[in-house]
């Protein structure tokens, strides 16, 4: 089963004291499910199977886990209708193959459930998002482990010489990882320079807003300075190509077990330049961006397609480990391109980026920022092999919790717009839809499957998105198609389980009006409680923490007591009962409050997040 994930205490905090889950079962709960909405669900982003693989918005598989077994029984078939990352898959396998914190937590919340085996439906209409829950679920871990270290071992033997480079002390080292520069113009002299000689400050590290042309001594504003442009030539497309100028700015490097720090020199650039001049780049893919919401003219000019998202070095490096891939059985193909792509948009790209912490006396190096495409003016280039070899422990760990349960899982790459499932042939559907227009999925997920060779039909992609033409009346409409499709498979007595998030009422006005216009009530309304911010919610300007978990159910009860004269007079009522504060958690506090008692009340939202950031 794999190695026991320990409960922090952080998790712990969330979990009810005994005395409050007996109150709550003599007040009429038979089956436990009271407590799974009683108060905010915690949702770790933590573990192999949380780690294996970046995809936005992922959830944790243990705690979906809880509630498929809590609204379950053994033999029972489960559906989602946007299976995202595969976490529904997962989460049904983990049902049958239990953690040892899952079991903790269930005792301690005092739920009645059944372990054992289920049948999973999932509906993804993303390549990469559908093959990644198919590996996830299915892929033996010995057989794994042997093919993705061979595959390391072959091709880092004849390639691996590209990430050598001499340490501080001039003798033979390899890079761990290295950060560029792009190149600024003064907007007064018009010298050329990095950005990294005026925009980094030492001795506390911090970014520099403002500072002095090192030439002319003349005012910068080093977010708003030209960059400077060069013309280079593509040899995968075979033509000169405009992008914006770097340069090395310092490598990160290791020689004999010792870990080491230089800046670059000249000669480093010099090298560089050389050593990629000859490479062959036509095993990489032949792709053009299609580029939509996500396009900034800024940091992303000159990148018409998918080699210039990456360093010279590192598309060719990653190029040639996909082209082994093909030497090896056709049944372990798919888990090591998973494997690779895991480590590709997130850590091989230009994407991948620094970070600077309070009082630190160097970078934190991380990877790119889920949800968007975005790259720095201090790009970083990591080592591929070094990274992926550090990913093999991770993948076979969570290999080892899926390969010893008897779950069967099923996923359909296409629309869920049509579900093709028989008449009251689901008995519980648990799904994460996509946020409105919170982020383009098949824009962002191309970068990795240009290397499948198969680009995801945006056609019936349930999304918010003014670049394809769809407008929030067209993502109700779809958003419609599917819950039809819901209510129509879902049996008489059979539960959903609503995840849902937007700082946005019109949006939300739009899923409560899907669901309720083709027969579904609520009949529970609580948080999933992720354990931190995504870098969407960090760096939005109203941000909603923590996700509403909405029950449904088909409607057949009557109405519920309103106790409200209007959804204003929940939010007042909140506002004024915590007090005058600038507290940003309690702001999103109130949000998600308000949004859950309007659901309750069956009252129509009209506040957007702002309205309580005043």
């Amino acid at each position: 089963m794999g190695v026991a994930v320990k409960i922090d205490e952080h998790t712990r905090s969330h979990i009810l004291p005994v005395a409050q889950i007996h109150a709550i079962q003599r007040n009429g709960s038979d089956n436990g499910l009271d407590v799974l909405y009683s108060q905010p669900f915690p949702s770790t982003r933590s573990g192999a199977l949380f780690n294996a693989f970046s995809y936005p918005t992922k959830i944790s598989a243990e705690a979906e886990a809880l509630f498929i077994a809590s609204h379950t029984d053994i033999g029972d078939t489960i559906l989602d209708p946007f299976g995202g990352s595969g976490t529904t898959g997962i989460a049904t396998k983990l049902a049958d193959a239990p953690t040892d914190s899952m079991k903790e937590i269930a005792a301690k919340m005092g739920l009645k459930l059944q372990w054992g085996p289920r049948h999973a439906i999932v509906y993804e209409i993303s390549t990469i998002g559908c093959l990644l829950g198919r590996v996830m679920c299915d892929t033996p871990s010995r057989l794994f482990e042997l093919y993705a270290t061979a595959l390391l071992d072959t091709v880092e033997k004849e390639y691996g010489k590209l990430y050598q480079t001499s340490d501080p002390k001039g003798n033979n080292g390899h890079i761990r990882y290295a950060i560029w520069s792009d190149v600024v113009k003064c907007p007064h002299c018009h010298q050329t320079f990095r950005y990294s000689d005026v925009a980094i400050e030492s001795s506390p590290m911090r970014m520099r807003k403002e500072t002095d042309c090192p030439y002319c001594r003349g005012k910068i504003n080093t977010s708003d300075v030209e960059r400077v442009t060069e013309l280079v030539h593509d040899s995968k497309l075979g033509v000169d190509v405009m992008q914006k100028k770097r340069v090395l700015y310092k490598i990160y490097g290791e020689t004999e077990g010792q870990n080491w720090s230089r800046l670059a020199t000249n000669e480093d650039n010099q090298s560089y330049r050389e050593l990629v001049q000859g490479l062959d780049m036509s095993d990489v893919p032949d792709y053009k961006i299609h580029w939509g919401e996500l396009y900034r003219h800024g940091y992303h000019f000159g990148i018409t397609h998918l080699q210039h998202f990456y360093t010279q070095r590192n598309v060719f490096v990653m190029s040639k480990l996909w082209k082994q891939i093909e030497s090896y059985p056709a049944e372990i193909r798919d888990a090591l391109k998973v494997f690779l792509l895991s480590y590709n948009s997130s850590h091989s790209t230009l994407m991948t980026r620094v970070v600077v912490k309070k009082d630190s006396k160097d970078f934190v190096i991380t990877g790119a920022q889920p949800g968007v495409l975005y790259i720095s003016s201090l790009p970083v280039e990591k080592n591929i092999f070094l990274g992926l070899r550090r990913k093999i422990k991770t993948f076979v760990e969570a290999f080892q919790k899926t390969e010893v349960s008897n779950s069967v899982v099923e996923f359909r790459n296409e629309s869920s717009t049509h579900i093709d499932l028989e008449s009251k042939s689901v008995d519980y559907i648990f799904t994460d839809p996509p946020f409105g227009d919170f982020i383009p999925y098949s824009e962002i997920n191309q970068i990795n499957e240009a290397w499948l060779g198969h680009i995801t039909d945006n056609t019936y992609e349930t999304i918010i998105n003014w670049s394809q033409d769809k407008p929030l009346l067209r993502y109700h409409e779809l958003m419609q198609q599917v819950f039809s499709g819901m209510s129509r498979v879902l049996s008489d007595v059979g539960k959903c389980t609503l995840v849902f998030h937007s700082a946005k009422a019109e949006i939300w006005r739009a899923i409560v009006d899907s669901y309720k216009q083709v027969g579904f009530e609520s009949e529970n309304v609580s948080i999933l409680d992720k354990k931190q911010f995504t870098f969407k919610q960090t760096n939005s300007k109203v941000t909603v923490k923590g996700d509403p978990l909405i029950l449904l159910a088909k409607a057949h009860q009557e109405s519920r007591p309103c106790r409200y004269a209007d959804d204003k007079s929940i939010a007042n009522e909140l506002i004024n009962s915590s007090g005058e504060s600038k507290d940003k958690e309690r702001a999103v506090s109130n949000f998600s409050k308000y949004i859950m008692r309007c659901i309750e009340n069956n009252l129509e939202i009209t506040l957007d997040a702002k309205y309580f950031f005043r």
